[in-house]
C-alpha cells in the first residue's frame, strides 16, 4: 500500500517495504526516528508541514500533512484489542472536505480455523469500493490475497521454499510470478546480518531487483539496485547505496556509487556522499530537532512534545 506522506515515504525507502501484496500497516515511533514517550512531532518540510500524533504505546494515531492554510490531508488510525481496526484518509481542499477522494479502510478479522483478514476500502461518497481478503495458515503465515474491484478480481498466491539457510517467498498473481524475496541471515563481526534479495517481474519476465543488507537492529546498511539485461539474460548492477550511523543510531552518511561496467564515459558518475548533522533536544532518550543535510545544506526541523511523566500516588500511611 502506498502512503501519501512525504516524510513517511522517505522513511519507507530506507527500510524494507514490499511493493505489492502488502498487509495493512500501522506505524510506530521508530518509523519516524523517534524515541521515548513522544506525544506529537511537527516536521517542517519543503512543501509544508507534517504533524504526527502517537498514543502512549508509541503507535501512530493521527497524521496531518498541511500544504497551505486551506489544503491538507488527515489520516486517522484506530485500534481495537491492540489491532488496527480502521484507517481513514480525509482530504481537504480550499478548506472544504472532499468526500470523493477521502477513503476509509475498515478491517475485520476471522480468527477461526480458516484465518482471514478482510479490508474494505470505501470512499466517503460510496462511489468507489474495493475489498481485499488476506488468508493465513494455522501458523499465521500469509498464504493468499484476493483483491476484488468493479473491474474484476486479482488473486495472489504466496509460496515459501527453504534451501539451506535461505528462504524464498514467491508472489504469484493470477498465475504469473510477480515478485520473489529471498532472505538469509549470516554472521558478521560477531553479530548477524540479514540479506534480502527482491526480484520483480512483469508478465513473468524479470525486470529489476534489489539486494539489501540489514543489521541485527533492522537498519539498512546497503542496497544494490539491478536491472535485467535481456541480451545476457542476467541482472546488471546499476548503483549501490551504503549507509553509516552515528553513536545515537541516526544516519550519519549515505554514499551512492554507480556501476562502471559497460557504461560509456559520458554516462559515468562519481560517487555521491550525503552527510547528516543533528541537534538533539537533550531529553533521555534524546531525539533530534534539527538536521542539516550536506552538501546541499538543507535543514529539517522538528518540534517534539512528550507525554508527561505519571507520578505515582503516595501510599497511605501505615497504622
Amino acid at each position: 500500500m502506498k502512503h501519501k506522506f512525504g516524510f513517511l515515504f522517505l522513511v519507507c525507502l530506507l527500510s524494507y517495504c514490499p511493493l505489492e501484496a502488502q498487509l495493512p500497516e500501522s506505524f510506530t515511533l521508530s518509523d519516524f526516528e523517534l524515541r521515548g514517550p513522544v506525544k506529537k512531532c511537527v516536521v517542517q518540510t519543503a512543501y509544508g508541514e507534517e504533524t504526527f500524533e502517537f498514543d502512549k504505546k508509541g503507535r501512530l494515531q493521527k497524521s496531518l500533512t498541511r500544504y497551505n492554510e486551506g489544503d491538507y490531508d488527515i489520516t486517522y488510525y484506530r485500534f481495537q484489542d491492540g489491532l488496527l481496526k480502521e484507517r481513514r484518509d480525509e482530504v481537504y481542499r480550499n478548506g472544504e472536505f472532499e468526500d470523493q477522494t477521502s477513503i476509509a479502510h475498515i478491517y475485520e478479522r476471522d480468527t477461526s480455523e480458516n484465518k482471514r483478514l478482510t479490508e474494505k476500502i470505501i470512499s466517503y461518497d460510496q462511489a468507489f469500493q474495493e475489498r481485499v481478503d488476506y488468508f493465513f495458515s494455522t501458523a499465521d503465515r500469509l498464504q493468499r490475497i484476493v483483491r476484488s474491484r468493479e473491474e474484476g478480481t486479482d488473486e495472489t498466491t504466496l509460496t515459501y521454499e527453504i534451501y539451506k539457510d535461505e528462504e524464498t517467498t514467491s508472489y504469484i498473481q493470477n498465475g504469473q510470478l510477480q515478485k520473489s524475496i529471498r532472505v538469509s541471515v549470516k554472521p558478521k563481526n560477531g553479530k548477524s546480518e540479514k540479506i534480502e534479495l527482491q526480484k520483480e517481474y512483469d508478465a513473468g519476465h524479470p525486470v529489476k531487483a534489489q539486494e539489501s543488507r540489514l543489521d541485527s537492529r533492522g537498519r539498512l546498511l546497503s542496497r544494490v539496485y539491478f536491472e535485467f539485461d535481456s541480451l545476457k539474460n542476467t541482472f546488471r548492477p546499476l548503483k549501490t547505496l551504503s549507509i553509516s550511523y552515528n553513536a545515537e543510531g541516526f544516519t550519519e552518511t549515505e554514499t551512492t556509487t554507480y556501476a562502471s561496467e559497460e557504461v560509456s564515459k559520458s554516462e559515468k558518475r562519481e560517487a555521491e556522499v550525503r552527510k547528516f548533522i543533528y541537534q538533539m533536544d537533550g531529553q533521555e532518550p534524546a531525539n533530534w530537532i534539527r538536521k542539516i543535510i550536506q552538501p546541499e545544506n538543507s535543514v529539517e526541523r522538528r518540534k517534539i512534545e512528550y507525554f508527561k511523566k505519571e507520578v505515582p500516588e503516595p501510599e497511605p500511611p501505615k497504622n
